[in-house]
């Protein structure tokens, strides 16, 4: 199959992009960067997913929507242009795909869309709260793309996505920054107690997780996929600091304006992954081995 990837430059894009090509798909990258990686089954576009995309999308038989502006803090310092590029784009996205033909699409979503959990495990049909711009609007999109699938019969799949990791993240991110001050032998700020209960997803499993969606999902459905290992923020400095051999303190910073706000620090965030296991998929990799091999990848690199 030919299959399109809007934001496949970016970090989990091109996992996604390494998993289509060995699958024995083509590919056709839409991004504003050129990929990382080359093979001869792969195309790409440099385009943002606001520009006129139909034709692009023409003659692939399903698109992969991944672009998005990134991450809590950055979308609450640029609200709008997170709104415009996350709503409107991924409306362009879907629109374009439907005026190409191409009614097969996964939309990547985020654990960000819950908020603060009513229940945990939290299942794909619990309580959506988002308290980010960025959890909101891609909230809204999925709205949107559910509005799509009733009205023009395509078959838009969710996925959501948990606190991802692994080789080749951006250091703005909290296992790339704990990974960075243990390595530099630098405090390691953990803010409150430490108590926030993360279930950190290693990359690889994510692309996995996101072929397997894409090859036995069901049309309109919303896919958890997450690890099963629930973590704290502490436990992770602390595995960090063991495994990289550092000299780092591990120091408990406060809430406020300047550093994070207590109001948006979601406590818990525990996915329930029995619908992707239900399609033969479960994480493989937890967090101490996942930190291992980003630490391998570093001496390699």
């Amino acid at each position: 199959m030919k299959i399109l990837v809007t934001g496949g430059s970016g970090f989990i894009g091109t996992y996604i992009t390494s998993h289509l090509l060995e699958n024995g798909h083509s590919v056709k990258i839409l991004d504003l960067k050129e990929p990382g990686i080359k093979h001869k089954n792969l195309e790409f576009v440099k385009k943002s997913i606001l520009d006129k995309i139909a034709n692009d999308i023409r003659g692939c038989d399903a698109v992969f929507h991944f672009a998005a502006l990134l991450g809590v803090d950055n979308s609450d310092k640029k609200p709008l242009e997170t709104m415009k590029i996350n709503l409107e784009g991924s409306v362009n996205v879907f629109k374009s795909a439907i005026d190409a033909g191409v009614k097969s699409m996964i939309y990547s979503s985020s654990s960000e869309v819950y908020g603060e959990p009513r229940e945990l495990p939290i299942k794909e049909d619990s309580v959506k709260g988002p308290v980010s711009t960025y959890g909101v609007s891609k909230l809204a999109a999925e709205i949107y793309a559910k509005a799509f699938n009733q009205e023009f019969g395509t078959g838009i799949r969710v996925v959501r996505f948990f606190n991802v990791y692994g080789p080749g993240q951006e250091a703005s991110w909290v296992v790339p920054i704990f990974i960075s001050k243990a390595l530099r032998n630098e405090p390691i700020k953990v803010f409150g107690n430490g108590t926030q209960t993360r279930c950190f997803t290693y990359v690889e499993d994510i692309a996995d997780g996101v072929i397997k969606v894409f090859e036995k999902g069901k049309n309109w459905e919303a896919y958890n996929i997450g690890n099963s290992q629930p973590t704290t923020i502490l436990e992770l400095a602390q595995i960090i600091k063991e495994l990289a051999k550092s000299r780092s303190e591990i120091v408990k910073v406060g809430f406020g304006k300047e550093t994070r706000l207590k109001e948006r620090e979601i406590e818990y965030r525990i996915p329930d992954i029995s619908k992707m296991k239900s399609l033969g998929w479960q994480p493989k990799t937890m967090i101490r081995e996942g930190v291992k091999k980003i630490l391998e990848s570093m001496k390699n690199n």
